[in-house]
């Protein structure tokens, strides 16, 4: 009885000594780890600016040092510039649609495939190349009507629509296609969306990126300057761009049965094109 007793005792000694060891272990590792990072680590930091300078310590447009642990070398300034313009847009497209209602699909079906024939032809007519020409969406779909007397949902027809697409580089062209297009049995008009074309927009970005670039090294210099220092080099920067087309919506329609839209000479007058360049950098500081 004493052995046994004896035996425990010391197999519990030895599961003590192998936790102690194990603590030391991890007690002597950590230390490593902190001993590993230097003064300059610790207390490292970024100049963020942006902005203007007035307002309290904590107000927008404040400075303020953030910790930088990834390069502890470094003194660095963070700053963002901008450049926004306006441009003439030099592409359309405009979104026309042929709508036809009957008793029976195929009635509807073969109503709007003559007249969207006919408007395509009207297109070409006004000078729009066939391959600017694109049916982006056709649908056939009957419809009902509720009828309070029978109290049941009765059909009315089928009605058939075919959104036409005209691209457009000439945009002197936008109201005689409008016209052109009424005139020969389009009745939707969805709207018309203005842009720039690839070329144009790359000159645009091109332009405003050097104009942000130049923004953001001004700010940068200003405010070092204002700290007694100046800024040696380029260290990172990041672009952000945006650019939305103009669109117009007509949203005007009319019932097949009536023949169409009869209107005067439609005026189109396009607005400009708002271009933006945003850019984040960081400078070293001398």
């Amino acid at each position: 009885m004493y052995f046994f007793r004896r035996v425990n005792d010391m197999q519990e000694a030895k599961d003590y000594v192998v936790i102690a060891v194990i603590a030391l272990a991890a007690v002597l590792a950590g230390g490593l780890m902190l001993s590993a990072v230097s003064p300059a680590q610790k207390f490292s930091g970024v100049l963020v600016a942006s902005g203007n300078a007035s307002g309290g310590a904590l107000a927008s447009g404040a400075q303020s040092i953030v910790p930088w642990a990834v390069q502890p070398d470094k003194r660095l300034i963070s700053v963002s510039g901008s450049a926004t313009d306006t441009y003439q847009p030099d592409n359309a497209v405009v979104s026309l649609g042929v709508d036809t209602l009957d008793k029976s699909a195929s009635a509807s079906q073969q109503q709007n495939a003559d007249l969207s024939s006919k408007v395509r032809g009207a297109l070409k007519a006004v000078g729009v190349p066939d391959e600017d020409i694109k049916t982006t969406s056709y649908s056939l779909n009957e419809e009902f009507q509720w009828n309070d007397l029978a109290k049941k949902s009765e059909s009315t027809g089928f009605r058939a629509v075919n959104i036409i697409e005209v691209k457009l580089t000439d945009l002197s062209l936008t109201g005689k296609v409008i016209d052109a297009a009424a005139a020969s049995g389009a009745n939707r008009v969805n709207g018309i969306t203005f842009s720039l074309s690839r070329e144009r927009e790359a000159q645009a970005r091109s332009e405003l990126l050097a104009q942000a670039a130049a923004d953001a090294k001004d700010k940068a210099a200003k405010i070092a300057s204002g700290f007694g220092v100046g800024i040696a080099s380029l260290y990172t920067a990041s672009e952000n761009y945006s650019y939305y087309p103009v669109y117009s919506a007509m949203n005007f329609a009319k019932d097949s049965a009536a023949g169409g839209i009869a209107a005067p000479s439609t005026p189109i007058t396009p607005g400009d094109v708002r271009v933006t360049v945003d850019i984040s950098a960081q400078f070293e500081l001398q």
